[in-house]
């Protein structure tokens, strides 16, 4: 009962985003600010595969009914799609995400060749190729 209790009031104060991604499938929230990415979740049976109706209940995607009604299965899985297809409107739930587009430590690596100089290596015949020699550069955004 606690755990509940501490969900619902962490949900209570956040923003639900309710004018967002109206006509896009990414943006930002006009109330809070945060960019926000749609998606679409369908809850599948684990036995027949069977689409089955779903709901969203204190953030977490779970199943309308406990049991399937094609196979009587409880257990089931949840596919995530970015486009939804038309057959799947009345089994799709919409979840906008937070996305964090700010990553300031971000390290990538920038390989240069050489036109210059050439690495003489051996191959296993014993005969010698000539390689470029590359220089590595390690480069951090932010």
């Amino acid at each position: 009962m606690q755990i509940k209790l501490k969900e619902i009031l962490k949900n209570l104060f956040k923003c639900k985003h309710y004018g967002a991604l109206l006509y896009s499938n990414e943006g930002y929230c006009p109330t809070c600010g945060k960019y926000l990415k749609k998606s679409y979740y369908i809850i599948r049976c684990s036995h027949c595969e069977i689409k089955r109706s779903a709901k969203k209940e204190f953030g977490k995607i779970i199943p309308d009914e406990k049991f399937c009604t094609n196979c009587g299965e409880k257990e089931y899985y949840i596919e995530k799609y970015d486009k939804l297809n038309f057959v799947d409107i009345n089994y799709a739930i919409e979840v906008k995400e937070e996305i964090d587009i700010n990553h300031k430590s971000q390290d990538f690596e920038i390989w240069v060749d050489s036109k210059d100089e050439t690495n003489e290596q051996e191959t296993q015949k014993n005969e010698k190729i000539f390689l470029p020699r590359q220089t590595k550069f390690l480069t951090t955004e932010g």
